[in-house]
């Protein structure tokens, strides 16, 4: 069995996304409800830049590719499928 398959990505994320919030407020001195919406990707992202100067930390690559597999890009990057349009019926005129 998959171990992603048993994750709840909603809770996961939420749970993920309450923890780098409470980090960066830390580093910040703020509160978390003071901090602007951020996709949890940024959060990560950004939670890296306060320790360090670069993505290249020990650790950031295997952070992200984490986040990437227990929730799926469309939730770590808050993209939505874009709609594909139905194909329009060929029209034949004589």
């Amino acid at each position: 069995m998959d171990w992603r398959c048993v994750v709840d990505k909603k809770l996961a994320a939420e749970r993920i996304r309450a923890r780098l919030e409470r980090r960066i407020a830390v580093v910040l001195g703020c509160q978390t409800g003071e901090l602007p919406h951020m996709k949890i990707g940024s959060l990560a992202h950004f939670a890296f830049l306060l320790e360090g100067t670069e993505q290249t930390i020990g650790g950031f690559e295997t952070t992200m590719r984490a986040l990437i597999d227990l929730l799926g890009h469309d939730v770590v990057w808050e993209t939505t499928p874009e709609p594909r349009p139905e194909p329009a019926e060929k029209v034949v005129v004589n």
